[in-house]
C-alpha cells in the first residue's frame, strides 16, 4: 500500500484549480526548517544585544579612562608650572606663586611695581557633584574666531538635567576674564547627551600668547555650580 499523500489546492480567480501532491516527510521537513530558522533569529538577536551592552560598557570605561588620563595631565601641567617657578628663582614669579613680598636688590633704580598675589587654588579649584560630564572639549581657531566645543552627558539617568554653561579666560597672570558668548548656544536641557559648540573671540588687545588656559562653568537654574574645571590652552587647542 502506497503512503498517504496530501493535496495541496491553489485557486485563483479566473483560473484553474492547481493541485500539488505531497508526502508527509516534506511537510514535516518544511516545519523543521521554520522552527530552525526561528531559533537562529532568536539566537541572534540575543547574542547581538548581549554584545551591544558590552561593547556600550566598554565605550564608558575608555571614556572615564580618558577623563582620569585628562585629569592626570593637567594635574601634571601644574606641577611642571610650579617647578619651573621655583627652579627659576625669580623674585616675580615667586611672589606670585607664594603670594608673599619677596624684596629685591636695592640698586639705583626706581622700584619695581608690585607684583598682585595670585591664589592657585582659585584659578584651578575644581567642582564636580556628579551631575553632568564633559568630554572630549577642544578650542580650534576658526579665522579671527576661536570655536568652543564639548560632549556633555547627563549623569542622572533617571531625569532630565538643564541649566547654563560659561566660559572663562584664565591669563598667564592667574586672572580670570569673562567671555561673551552665544547664550543660546551654552543652555542645555538633556536628558543622556548633547554636543554643545559655540564661536567666540579674545577680549581686545587680547591674543592667544596672553591666555594660559580656559575655565568652564556649568550652573543649574538656581544658580548652583555643578561643574567648573580649567583646562590648559596647550591641551584643548586643536
Amino acid at each position: 500500500m502506497s503512503k498517504a499523500k496530501y493535496n495541496v489546492l491553489m485557486m485563483r480567480d479566473n483560473s484553474p484549480v492547481k493541485r500539488f501532491r505531497m508526502s508527509p516527510a516534506w511537510l514535516k521537513m518544511a516545519l523543521y526548517v521554520l522552527i530552525l530558522l526561528v531559533t537562529v533569529a532568536g539566537l541572534g538577536g540575543y547574542f547581538g544585544l548581549t554584545y551591544w551592552k558590552q561593547n556600550t560598557t566598554l565605550t564608558e570605561e575608555l571614556s572615564e579612562t580618558q577623563r582620569e588620563l585628562r585629569e592626570a595631565r593637567i594635574e601634571l601641567e601644574r606641577l611642571q608650572n610650579v617647578d619651573k617657578i621655583l627652579k627659576s628663582n625669580d623674585p616675580e614669579e615667586l611672589q606670585a606663586l607664594f603670594g608673599n613680598v619677596i624684596a629685591e636688590p636695592t640698586t639705583a633704580h626706581p622700584a619695581a611695581k608690585p607684583v598682585p598675589k595670585v591664589n592657585l587654588s582659585t584659578v584651578f579649584k575644581r567642582v564636580d557633584t556628579q551631575s553632568v560630564k564633559v568630554d572630549n572639549l577642544q578650542i580650534k581657531p576658526i579665522g579671527s574666531k576661536l570655536r568652543l566645543s564639548f560632549n556633555l552627558n547627563n549623569l542622572q539617568t533617571e531625569e532630565t538635567v538643564s541649566g547654563r554653561a560659561s566660559l572663562e579666560i584664565v591669563t598667564n597672570e592667574g586672572k580670570n576674564r569673562s567671555l561673551a558668548l552665544n547664550s543660546n548656544d551654552m543652555v542645555f536641557q538633556i536628558q543622556r547627551f548633547k554636543q554643545i559648540s559655540t564661536t567666540f573671540t579674545l577680549p581686545q588687545k587680547m591674543t592667544l600668547p596672553d591666555v594660559f588656559g580656559l575655565r568652564l562653568v556649568i550652573k543649574d537654574p538656581s544658580g548652583k555650580v555643578i561643574f567648573s574645571e580649567t583646562y590648559p590652552l596647550s591641551y584643548v587647542m586643536s
